[in-house]
């Protein structure tokens, strides 16, 4: 079947909307394919507020019909930005800009917080070309009205080509991004899981792992009802969190979890480990269609020791196990942990920034930092 060309008279009906529920469950779950890129993930940080940022999203329309959805999000305070880290140099040119009234914000579009990979989902059927064309024009269309210096898609993997070889020829640039990790399975077992692994040594760890983990009295169960644990798993992050940045406490308290339940509970796998009665860890992870997306975990340091080898159970084993049972199509691991997560079989894949500054006059200055950041990652390969 051709694709469905959208004429440019249709641009008007690329729509700025307010609230997940102004495009509807079913248009929105009918065209994701990940757990963070579902009405129920949306509607929870659209209630429960988890971050600083204002959501909107992007819609395509063809007649009454959504073709498109891309979420955006103003962010307020600097911690989702797309220019981050990797890109320092950025910050400076937002202080100048706003110090000469240039623009109030930064814009981040077609990305999901926390999701670590940029998308836009397209209706089958249309050309995603001339989408996101419709969708860039509307981009530049808002930066421009509401004073915003930059719009970006941040975390591109390699794998969505239509971004990759398409948003510089709308106005961005690309700049080099985080490593994620992504585990397809391909088993009928676990067991055709550890065979898979090129390492004897890996295949004899993890075994002793699970049997560690067992031999520690730590029982790992999938938990549906999860609701009622709402306090305990916010507690339970918030220790991971002030474990490596002291005095820092969660952003999930205990209404995002109890939000997830009320929005998200069929998008959502939580998996709780138990050592005689008393919870010391969890993971959770969204699920959409044959993705799984591992997204939070924590432990109580107090009960976990470091030779009940739970957080591997809970991280890795337990959702591999699921996935396998599910015959689901990939895990994505996202970022960090990279030796840990090759070592078990994920493949490491590149991601990158694209970025468009809407300033006549600072736009060159980023333009040829970009260019120089891109040729930095290239030279250090």
């Amino acid at each position: 079947m051709s694709a469905r060309v959208i004429s440019m008279t249709e641009c008007k009906d690329v729509r700025v909307l307010r609230t997940i529920d102004d495009i509807g469950k079913e248009n929105v779950d009918s065209i994701s394919e990940d757990g963070f890129f579902t009405y129920g993930y949306f509607k929870t940080l659209e209630t429960a507020k988890p971050y600083n940022i204002v959501l909107f999203y992007l819609a395509v329309y063809d007649g009454g019909n959504v073709v498109a959805v891309v979420p955006c999000y103003v962010d307020l305070d600097d911690r989702f930005h797309g220019l981050d880290g990797k890109l320092p140099f950025s910050g400076s040119i937002v202080g100048v800009a706003n110090r000469m009234g240039f623009c109030l914000n930064r814009l981040v579009v077609c990305y999901s917080p926390n999701s670590y990979h940029s998308k836009i989902f397209i209706r089958k059927g249309y050309d995603g070309k001339m989408v996101l064309d419709l969708l860039s024009r509307r981009v530049d269309d808002l930066c421009r009205k509401e004073k915003i210096l930059f719009s970006s898609f941040v975390h591109v993997p390699e794998s969505e080509r239509l971004l990759i070889e398409h948003l510089e020829d709308v106005g961005y640039k690309k700049s080099p991004s985080v490593n994620i990790h992504n585990l397809d399975i391909q088993w009928s077992s676990f067991d055709d899981y550890l065979e898979s692994l090129e390492s004897s040594k890996v295949r004899k760890d993890i075994r002793r792992e699970i049997r560690k983990c067992q031999e520690n009295g730590v029982t790992i169960v999938e938990e549906t009802e999860f609701g009622e644990l709402s306090l305990t798993l916010s507690n339970l992050h918030s220790n991971l969190i002030s474990k490596y940045h002291k005095g820092a406490k969660s952003s999930y308290d205990s209404s995002f979890f109890r939000n997830l339940v009320k929005y998200a509970r069929d998008k959502t796998r939580v998996f709780i480990a138990k050592r005689y009665g008393k919870i010391l860890g969890f993971s959770l992870s969204l699920q959409h269609r044959d993705i799984l997306d591992t997204y939070l975990v924590g432990f109580d340091y107090g009960i976990r020791t470091s030779t009940d080898f739970a957080y591997f159970n809970l991280l890795f084993y337990a959702p591999i196990k699921l996935a396998i049972e599910k015959r689901y199509k990939r895990i994505h691991f996202s970022i960090n942990g990279e030796k840990e997560k090759l070592k078990r079989g994920c493949k490491l894949e590149k991601t990158y920034t694209f970025s468009n500054c809407h300033n006549s006059i600072l736009r060159p200055v980023y333009n040829l930092y970009s260019k120089r950041r891109m040729s930095d990652r290239v030279d250090a390969t």
